[in-house]
């Protein structure tokens, strides 16, 4: 029979509790920032993931970016791989472009335009981010 330990939020072989928290938020941020999906809430305040925290020639910082990014950070600090020699040349890459996209996508104005108007472009960033975060939280 299989028990369960939940005295540690910290799992050092896999995914553990923190990025199990902050992976649905994640999801949310990047379908928001890809245009793919809305997401928010009506009542009793008006939130959503798409709304600009800052906007400027162009350029729009959303909840959505916000969110992410915190995420993806935590998931970086949290985790065992601080080093880049712990992922493997491929692994590295897959990382740095997630990062590179996000940003990218808040602060180019024709990455952004292409997000919102090819649904194809947003379902390849949500890809790039599923498959970035999940190696974040792996190791």
């Amino acid at each position: 029979m299989a028990t369960a330990r939940f005295g540690s939020i910290k799992n050092h072989k896999g995914v553990d509790l923190i990025d199990a928290v902050l992976a649905p938020l994640f999801v949310a941020a990047t379908l928001a920032m890809s245009g793919i999906g809305t997401i928010g809430i009506d009542n009793p305040i008006t939130f959503y993931m798409s709304d600009a925290l800052y906007s400027a020639s162009g350029t729009e910082i959303t909840w959505g970016f916000a969110i992410a990014m915190i995420a993806v950070g935590i998931a970086w600090f949290s985790n065992e791989a601080r080093e880049w020699d712990d992922f493997s040349q491929e692994q590295a890459a897959l990382v740095t472009g997630m990062v590179v996209m996000n940003v990218a996508t808040a602060l180019v104005p024709a990455v952004n335009d292409a997000m919102n108007g090819y649904w194809y472009a947003g379902l390849l960033l949500v890809m790039l981010n599923g498959a970035g975060y999940y190696l974040l939280a792996y190791y």
